[in-house]
């Protein structure tokens, strides 16, 4: 799910935003993620 998550980040913002996202803000990037998983997860 992580690779698709940085995947689609990617294409909605610009490659390495989910990247850069992660490490200059944590707490957000896990935040984002947990909220895809939770629509989009199995």
């Amino acid at each position: 799910m992580l690779e698709i998550f940085i995947e689609l980040t990617d294409q909605l913002f610009w490659k390495g935003y989910a990247q850069e996202l992660a490490r200059s803000n944590p707490a957000v990037f896990q935040f984002e993620f947990n909220e895809f998983i939770n629509t989009y997860g199995l």
